[in-house]
Formats: structure tokens, sequence, C-alpha cells
């Protein structure tokens, strides 16, 4: 697969890298919804259908690396909210790799972001 987040971590396309692991790569993302908005993004290809039990530690270093992230970003002393979007109804623009939404910056309301 050679999806935008696949094109990114092989180099093809740059941006500016937020913060990033072995596994894992945090950039902003291009159409922010909240003054903070970060995607982290595993290295492995993959929609969050196909992570099994075998990618647990994976996706527990999704969670670190967003606490990390959000700590660098001095969002653990006001808060953030992690969102990860599967499906159409959820209406992600990119279903096929898996990841993770780090939103704050503000006072995040009830209302439900994409």
């Amino acid at each position: 697969m050679s999806d935008i987040f696949c094109k990114i971590i092989n180099g093809e396309i740059s941006t500016e890298k937020v913060d990033e692991g072995d596994s894992w790569i945090a950039i902003n993302d291009i159409h922010p919804v909240t003054p903070v908005h970060v995607l982290i993004i595993p290295k492995k290809h993959g929609s969050l259908q196909e992570y099994g039990d075998s990618d647990k530690g994976l996706l527990g270093e999704l969670i670190a690396a967003a606490n990390r992230v959000a700590k660098k970003l001095s969002l653990d002393k006001t808060g953030y909210r992690l969102i990860i979007n599967y499906g159409e109804d959820s209406q992600a623009h990119i279903m096929d790799h898996l990841h993770v939404h780090l939103l704050g910056g503000k006072r995040l309301g009830s209302k439900l972001v994409r």
C-alpha cells in the first residue's frame, strides 16, 4: 500500500515532524479542527480493523506517544482529546492507515469532530 501516511513515513512527501519514535511519527494535521491538531501515525501500515492481538504493544505505544506529544506541547496542563476514527460513518478521510488525532489548545465541547 502507498497511502499518504506511508509516503510521509518513507520520506516521499516532506512534512514537519512534531515528534517521532521507532514505531510511530507525529505530524500536524493539514486541516486542523483545533489550535493543536496532531496525528500520531504508526509506521506499520494497516487500518484499525487489521490490527489484532499481536499488535497490543504497538497500540499501547501510540497512546504513550500521544501523551509524550501532549506533554511536549504543554497540553498536559490544560487537557486534550484523543480520537481514532474508522469507517465511512466516522467521516474519516484516511481509513486504510490507523492514526490517532490529538486535539487541544482550547476548551473542547461535546460536539463530535472528525
